[in-house]
């Protein structure tokens, strides 16, 4: 799957993926939205060509596993984290700002005030960490965000990792970023605490001159300057540098990192002091020595000049030839320490998938190989405590020394089941998603006191650990249970007759009409709704029509004059007559012009003539004759 194909797509159906933020080497930053949580985050994908790389993973794992445990206004919080078809990804704190690379490429170089202010907030976001035992290891200004109230955050602990000191890398693979690394990591890989505060001193060295104090022609010619080289001085790039703020750099950029700080406590310490006072904790005894002059300021010149040629070189020239000798001799032995490095022995590395942790560590150490644990995960084949996968995968020639990241399984994954009683089915879909279990079956059951659409029931119960993934079956209520009546056949019975057959099929009967039924004698019943068979709620109504009083009989002749029609061409005359026992026709004949006389009978109190000449209607009501 490429970068593009994700945009739209819904990861876990919960965080809507929206746009591309950037991206690295390793993975790629989106804009997402949270559907549960309506809001927007960040989410960072892993790429899909390293998906399949166990040491990739496990790297991006590591950096949701280090930076979960970290709290702080000034680390960009974390989440959420995990796979979906495929997909890695974390989901992380969206910071509304620019990243501290983006600000020195627009601003150049920043005023020294704003440079500290910013080297605080990172200051403090690194012991906040170092204090959990995790260091970053790639502090770089790509790493720091700065929102747009000025607040910044340290990203991407991608490479971190919880170590006790000091940690030594793969010997072959140097991690971090070349213009920021520290001496020590780029020498043999050993990282510690004060390799950050290193790599600040690189950053607020580049804040206050517009560039890192090394450049090079590759990575590997930056990483030699920066065991060997001689950092340039702050002030002659930028004289506006206050001295004591040149000293609190020089001293955070020491090769030796004895020499640096203690912890990035007392480095935030030295850093609040120079922003609050201007002065500068750091003892600058060796320069105020490497300055004194070498000749009294009063006396005799020509004393001096005597002394001077009675020595014969200047305690000046001694001092620069003896640091002119020290330093081709260490910049010697580093670039044969450096050579040894690269022309360490290649060993093939052993298969350890399958074993338990501590015998895989065994096997490797045989062969000068270090086993670092990578992540652990649940996985319901493999035990708990044997190693999963491996990268670099058995087979593999690798330098000794290098380190062998392992995947180790923590066994079967278990959930709690959450209580999901009294919610409706899309509120329980979520609290189970969230609990690492799914929604299963949806039954509906009748409840007599649980309203419609709540569940009334499931199974597991709450609060029972189920391996993870499992599904939780559940009963939704259709509220009460609707008792039902059949409609009791009750036509040609008797109006108290059909009253009392319906009142013992506890129905209740409706309205009751009377209608004039030829030949039906009266109080009979002649129709009913609903029919017989219908199943009704108890208690619901039945409408019934009965035969009423037969009405009197009236012999009617009605004359019609019919104005049209020729012999040739005759009309159509059509009469209908609608009385008490309803409508009927009693005429339809094609006629010519004249007079016809329409003779019918009818019953009730009136009735209504109604007749068609060539279409046309015509209606007259009519009563009994007094």
């Amino acid at each position: 799957m490429t970068s593009s194909d994700i945009a739209g797509r819904k990861v876990l159906n919960r965080y809507k993926i929206e746009e591309k933020l950037g991206g690295g080497g390793m993975s790629v930053v989106w804009k997402a939205y949270d559907l549960v949580l309506d809001r927007s985050v960040a989410l960072k994908v892993l790429r899909p060509e390293m998906s399949d790389d166990e040491e990739f993973i496990g790297r991006f794992r590591r950096e949701a596993q280090s930076v979960a445990s970290l709290s702080h206004p000034n680390i960009v919080n974390i989440y959420d984290v995990g796979e979906d078809g495929g997909l890695y990804f974390i989901i992380m704190e969206l910071v509304d700002g620019e990243t501290l690379r983006d600000k020195l490429r627009a601003e150049g170089r920043l005023p020294v005030d704003e440079a500290l202010r910013i080297a605080q907030q990172i200051c403090e976001a690194l012991a906040h960490a170092h204090a959990r035992r995790i260091i970053h290891r790639d502090i770089k200004p790509q790493n720091i965000l700065i929102t747009k109230q000025g607040d910044v955050k340290v990203a991407d602990f991608g490479i971190a990792r919880a170590l006790g000191g000091v940690s030594t890398t793969s010997r072959d693979v140097v991690v971090g970023s070349a213009p920021y690394i520290s001496p020590e990591q780029a020498k043999n890989g050993t990282v510690s605490a004060r390799s950050d505060l290193y790599s600040l001193g690189v950053v607020m060295y580049e804040m206050l001159t517009g560039k890192p104090p090394f450049a090079g022609d590759s990575p590997v010619a930056v990483a030699l300057q920066h065991v060997q080289g001689q950092v340039p001085s702050l002030r002659e790039k930028n004289p506006d540098i206050p001295e004591a703020v040149e000293a609190v750099i020089m001293k955070a950029l020491a090769k030796d990192p004895d020499d640096r700080f203690a912890s990035a406590t007392d480095m935030l310490k030295a850093i609040v002091a120079l922003r609050t006072t201007g002065a500068s904790p750091v003892s600058n005894k060796a320069q105020t020595e490497m300055e004194r002059p070498l000749v009294p300021r009063g006396g005799d010149e020509r004393l001096a000049r005597s002394a001077k040629k009675k020595r014969g070189l200047s305690t000046t020239a001694k001092v620069f030839l003896t640091l002119g000798v020290l330093v081709l001799a260490l910049g010697g032995y580093a670039f044969y320490r450096f050579t040894q490095w690269l022309q360490v022995p290649l060993v093939t590395v052993p298969d350890v998938t399958g074993k338990p942790e501590l015998e895989g560590q065994a096997i490797l150490k045989e062969v000068g190989l270090i086993q670092q644990i990578s992540a652990k995960r649940p996985d319901d084949q493999v035990p708990a405590g044997v190693i999963i996968s491996q990268s670099p995968k058995a087979g593999e020639t690798v330098k000794r020394g290098r380190e062998v990241y392992v995947l180790i399984s923590m066994g079967r994954d278990f959930a709690t089941v959450p209580d999901v009683m009294s919610k409706t089915v899309r509120e329980a879909s979520v609290l189970l998603q969230n609990a690492g279990v799914g929604l299963g079956n949806v039954e509906e059951v009748f409840h007599p006191t649980v309203a419609e659409g709540l569940i009334v029931d499931q199974n597991p119960r709450a609060g029972l650990d189920v391996p993870r993934g499992s599904l939780v079956h559940v009963k939704v209520s259709k509220g009460p249970e609707k008792q039902l009546a059949v409609v009791p056949d009750v036509v040609g019975m008797s109006l108290f007759d059909a009253q009392s057959l319906i009142a013992q099929n506890t129905l209740e009967v409706g309205t009751v009409t009377s209608r004039p039924m030829p030949g039906v004698a009266e109080g009979i019943v002649v129709e009913q709704n609903p029919p017989a068979g219908t199943e009704l709620e108890l208690r619901s109504k039945v409408d019934l029509v009965v035969a009423g009083k037969p009405a009197s009989t009236y012999t009617e002749r009605f004359q019609i004059v019919v104005s049209e029609g020729t012999p040739q061409k005759p009309v159509n005359l059509r009469v209908t007559v609608t009385d008490a026992t309803g409508e009927r026709q009693v005429y339809d004949q094609n006629v010519t012009k004249g007079t016809y006389t329409i003779a019918f009978t009818w019953q009730g109190e009136k009735a209504v003539v109604r007749w068609w000449i060539g279409g046309q209607l015509h209606v007259k009501t009519i009563y009994p004759r007094q």
